[in-house]
């Protein structure tokens, strides 16, 4: 009898204790965020043959960084953002990736999807965009780290834009 407790309690022990890994690694998946400052550096549109409303559009934008607190690591982040917009009248779908360098020399790279809608609004056009992003890549102090987040972006002007994200850190699971 001894020994079927003994032989029950250790795997019992090592799920407790792989149960108490795992909170402790959702823990220290502590939510990050801020925002960015972005301006439209290139822009080009391509209408779609047969359809004057749908448009393919290919942007190139740098953003400034901005963020406080348990995300101060990000303050300062210089982004150079690839897109393409696929729109029909301003809503559609956006794909994209990013490359951003920050103050102590690590560089972050991410993927990222969403989808905008321009509505009208005190007689011109503005839009907003909600979506996705991973981080795919990393540098330095960001070599191990993989993030994925969601954000949401609204111009501001007609190069000008702004975009708030937020993300967590993504558990790697057994190799």
């Amino acid at each position: 009898m001894s020994s079927r407790i003994r032989s029950l309690g250790i795997p019992a022990l090592a799920l407790l204790a792989s149960m108490s890994a795992s909170s402790a690694q959702a823990a220290d998946a502590a939510p990050v965020g801020g925002r960015f400052a972005c301006r439209i550096a290139e822009e080009h549109k391509n209408r779609v043959e047969g359809d004057p409303a749908h448009e393919l559009i290919l942007l190139k934008s740098t953003c400034d960084g901005h963020a406080s607190g348990a995300s101060a690591r990000f303050d300062g982040g210089r982004v150079i953002m690839l897109e393409l917009d696929d729109l029909v009248r301003g809503n559609g779908t956006l794909r994209g990736y990013d490359h951003i360098s920050y103050p102590d020399g690590s560089g972050q790279m991410d993927s990222y999807i969403g989808q905008q809608t321009t509505p009208l609004a005190n007689g011109k056009q503005e839009w907003t965009a909600i979506g996705t992003w991973e981080q795919t890549a990393g540098t330095r102090a960001l070599a191990t780290s993989r993030l994925r987040g969601t954000w949401t972006a609204k111009s501001i002007s007609d190069t000008e834009y702004v975009i708030d994200w937020e993300g967590t850190p993504v558990q790697s699971g057994p190799e």
